[in-house]
């Protein structure tokens, strides 16, 4: 019995559809940068082949006062002349009247690299911590 030429089509599509072994997942970036605090450390953990631009990023708070420490020194520059920042950056902050849970809203805009690299809208991402998280241990 000869498969009609639906049935062929639809076969195609099917193993056409499957994931390819191996092939990168697309990077999605409200979730791909790694948000945390550790002992009055912010560290973002950004993939390989993404940068940070460093004027987009920002820390604010509610629930109490934070205060941003020295910013890491660029990793580089991108093609517009922009410090960028690779890898794992590492922010100091510090608290005052700090009151749990206190919510950090930290901007940030990643770019891919590489052909075809795009750099994506700024993002905001709140990050809920206690006080505690910011004493050094």
């Amino acid at each position: 019995m000869i498969p009609t030429l639906g049935f062929r089509m639809a076969l195609a599509f099917s193993i056409l559809s499957l994931p390819v072994l191996g092939a990168p997942r697309a990077f999605d970036p409200a979730k791909d940068i790694e948000i945390t605090l550790q002992r009055g450390v912010l560290l973002m953990k950004v993939p390989k082949d993404v940068h940070l631009k460093q004027r987009f990023f920002k820390v604010e708070s509610k629930g109490g006062v934070v205060i941003v420490g020295k910013l890491p020194t660029a990793s580089s520059k991108d093609e517009l002349g922009d410090p960028i920042w690779r890898g794992t950056i590492s922010v100091p902050l510090r608290g005052q009247d700090l009151k749990d849970p206190v919510e950090l809203i930290v901007s940030y805009q990643p770019c891919s690299e590489g052909e075809g690299g795009v750099c994506y809208r700024p993002q905001r991402r709140t990050l809920v911590v206690r006080a505690a998280d910011f004493e050094p241990r």
